[in-house]
């Protein structure tokens, strides 16, 4: 009887697994993006034409806790999609909701001193995004904006 259970129970992990062993005989193509190729497999012969596909970094929303110094980048009364072309140049881009309306996009830094960030984003960011702007945060609030 007892041999009876094991059989029962090892045609049931059979019948189980069985879609997933057919899964693993399915034709599975590996693309390269340099050349129009085609592959085979034991099931059928596919070509295809690679394209290009570009993943640009997404922003995150700024906590509603940040103090500190931040270069503000670009303001804009929509949300900006993810292919904009800042988002191309810059990476760790933060969004902020500007009280009037519209949104803030901005670059968190570690500069406990304005005069520093002021240096920072002339020298680096500016020829990017000449609209930016050095903007300080205190517990999430827009406090100061500097020239």
């Amino acid at each position: 009887m007892k041999h009876y259970k094991k059989l029962h129970l090892g045609i049931l992990c059979l019948l189980v697994s069985f879609p997933a062993l057919q899964a693993q005989e399915a034709p599975f193509f590996a693309f390269h993006a340099t050349e129009n190729t085609s592959k085979t497999t034991q099931f059928q012969q596919r070509s295809y034409t690679p394209k290009k596909v570009i993943y640009y970094r997404h922003h995150k929303k700024l906590s509603v806790t940040h103090s500190g110094i931040v270069l503000e980048l670009i303001t804009s009364d929509l949300p900006l999609k993810r292919d904009y072309s800042l988002f191309k140049k810059f990476g760790n881009i933060y969004y902020d909701r500007l009280d009037e309306g519209g949104y803030a996009y901005c670059i968190l830094t570690d500069f406990s001193k304005i005069k520093q960030a002021k240096a920072y984003l002339q020298q680096m960011i500016s020829p990017h995004a000449p609209e930016a702007k050095v903007v300080k945060y205190q517990l999430g609030r827009r406090k100061k904006i500097v020239q």
